[in-house]
């Protein structure tokens, strides 16, 4: 009984662990281009086209109290984005601009993925 315990243990956090890893690989394909993702270097500050992930995740968990909320407005702005639902100052909407559409480029599934990743990560 303890093998079959030790064992459902160690499946489940291989499982979490590659859960995580998908998901990272899954933002930063989908999302990194424009979203400062990854390693930070000189190269992509220069180029970034869009907010960090992590300041679209800190703006959600500011404007909304649950996580079901936080993850409905970004799956939402993502795939209908407008500059009236933009969180952030005029400064940073005059900077980037309102985003393109994901749609047809991204699912809601997988940005409900990304969307639970960035929210979950500490900085």
């Amino acid at each position: 009984m303890k093998k079959i315990v030790t064992l459902s243990l160690i499946v489940g956090a291989l499982c979490t662990m590659f859960a995580s890893e998908s998901a990272e690989e899954l933002a930063t394909k989908k999302c990194g281009e424009c979203h400062l993702m990854g390693e930070i270097t000189k190269e992509k500050l220069d180029n970034m086209k869009a907010p960090p992930y992590w300041a679209i995740a800190k703006k959600a968990r500011e404007r909304y109290e649950n996580e079901e909320d936080k993850i409905k407005y970004i799956i939402d702005y993502a795939l209908n984005p407008s500059e009236d639902k933009m969180l952030f100052p005029i400064e940073t909407k005059k900077k980037f601009g309102v985003m393109p559409s994901l749609e047809g480029k991204v699912t809601a599934e997988e940005i409900k993925i990304i969307s639970t990743y960035i929210l979950e990560k500490k900085f």
